[in-house]
């Protein structure tokens, strides 16, 4: 099953528009108070919201952090990572879910946060990363420079056989979407002014080229 999930790399919580603000909030809200029925009732919605932080990532903790550091329930983790929810996902000081269950003494939920390579990235995954933020960068002009963003680690997409993520860029009018091929990425770069579909690359370690 194809998972498409958002990466939210905007930093700047006034680049929102107030009605989406509140409904993130909301929903980072559910996560910190620990209110997991209701927060489900909510990927249940927006199953591409799992790996959010609040918004302007300050933290950088996402729902699953939240549950690590909780404590939660192991059917709770279980069913977060069941709707995508990512073990790799680092908070802005580099922990990952499974960092903060081990200081919180959470025990019962080691072994599940434990993250799992289901698809390798070419090798070495450093360089590919590498060659994708950089794109990245060459596709949007000037955006980073004038609006800053987290851009997207890949390792998210080893935890699933189909892990697909949109990435929206605030200047762009548009964004990427990206997956993973057998020997490469691939990086869909489109924008509402866009008169066709955009334009596709094929990313490696060393380069990239254009899907025609």
């Amino acid at each position: 099953m194809i998972m498409l999930l958002q990466w939210d790399g905007l930093t700047d919580r006034d680049r929102f528009n107030q009605w989406y603000l509140d409904q993130r909030d909301e929903f980072s809200d559910l996560a910190r108070d620990a209110a997991w029925n209701r927060l489900f009732e909510v990927l249940g919605e927006r199953p591409e919201w799992v790996n959010l932080p609040r918004p302007g990532n300050r933290s950088g903790f996402s729902p699953l952090h939240q549950a690590a550091w909780h404590g939660a329930d192991f059917a709770v983790v279980s069913r977060l990572i069941a709707h995508g929810a990512w073990r790799t996902q680092r908070a802005r000081d580099g922990r990952r879910p499974v960092d903060i269950a081990r200081e919180q003494g959470h025990t019962h939920l080691l072994d599940l946060l434990e993250p799992v390579t289901v698809r390798p990235l070419p090798s070495p995954p450093d360089a590919l990363e590498h060659q994708v933020h950089t794109l990245m960068r060459e596709s949007t002009g000037r955006c980073f420079e004038e609006i800053e963003h987290l851009l997207p680690p890949l390792a998210p997409l080893t935890e699933g056989p189909a892990v697909r993520v949109v990435f929206t860029v605030v200047g762009m009018m548009g964004g990427f979407r990206y997956h993973l091929e057998r020997d490469y990425v691939h990086v869909h770069a489109s924008s509402r002014m866009d008169a066709d579909d955009g334009d596709h690359y094929r990313v490696t370690p060393t380069g990239w080229t254009a899907i025609k």
